[in-house]
C-alpha cells in the first residue's frame, strides 16, 4: 500500500489549471463535466478522477469518491456517481468502499481501497469555487490540497494549492 501512496504523490501534484485527459480510464468519449457550470463539484471530482486514471499505475485497488463535510464521508448524489462511473468504468460507487476500522477495503474482496474525498465545497459566487480535495489508500492518508475554481472559457479551470496549512 505504501507503493500507491508514494506513486498518488507523484500523480496528484500534475498541473491542474487544463482538462487533464481522460487517458486509460477505459471510459467512452464523453463532454467533459468540467464544461457544465451548473456543477463545479462534479467537474473537480472528474478532474481529480482523471488524473489518477490517467496515471501509469499498474495494479490498481478498488477505487471509490466520497464528499464530506469534515464529519463523515458520503457518496454524491446516485445521478452524480453514475455520470463519473460512465466516465471512468473503474471507479466503484462509494457503497463498494467500507470502513473497517481505520482502514477503507472494498467490501465484495475485503482488499485495501483507495477513497478520494473532496472536503467543505464551497462557491462564493456562480463562478468562483473551493475545495479541499485527499484520499487514503487502506489506511493511509494523504495530506490536503486545497483547489479553487473557476470558471471561464465555457469550462471550470483548477488550480491546486498543496502549501501545507501550517506553512
Amino acid at each position: 500500500m505504501p507503493r500507491i501512496a508514494l506513486l498518488l504523490a507523484a500523480v496528484l501534484p500534475a498541473a491542474c489549471v487544463q482538462n487533464a485527459a481522460l487517458g486509460d480510464a477505459g471510459g467512452p468519449d464523453l463532454p467533459p463535466l468540467a464544461a457544465d457550470a451548473a456543477e463545479p463539484r462534479l467537474a473537480l471530482a472528474e478532474h481529480l478522477l482523471a488524473e489518477y486514471f490517467a496515471s501509469d499505475i499498474v495494479a490498481r485497488p478498488t477505487i471509490c469518491l466520497a464528499v464530506s463535510d469534515g464529519r463523515s464521508e458520503e457518496a454524491l448524489a446516485q445521478a452524480q456517481e453514475t455520470a463519473l462511473v460512465a466516465r471512468f468504468p473503474k471507479l466503484a460507487p462509494l457503497s463498494r468502499c467500507t470502513r473497517v476500522r481505520t482502514a477503507w477495503q472494498d467490501s465484495e474482496d475485503e482488499q485495501p481501497a483507495l477513497v478520494f474525498a473532496i472536503h467543505n465545497f464551497s462557491c462564493a459566487s456562480t463562478t468562483e469555487c473551493s475545495a479541499w480535495a485527499s484520499y487514503t489508500a487502506g489506511a493511509t492518508a494523504s495530506p490536503s490540497s486545497l483547489y479553487r475554481m473557476r470558471y471561464e472559457g465555457f469550462r471550470w479551470q483548477f488550480e491546486r494549492d498543496s502549501r501545507r496549512i501550517a506553512e
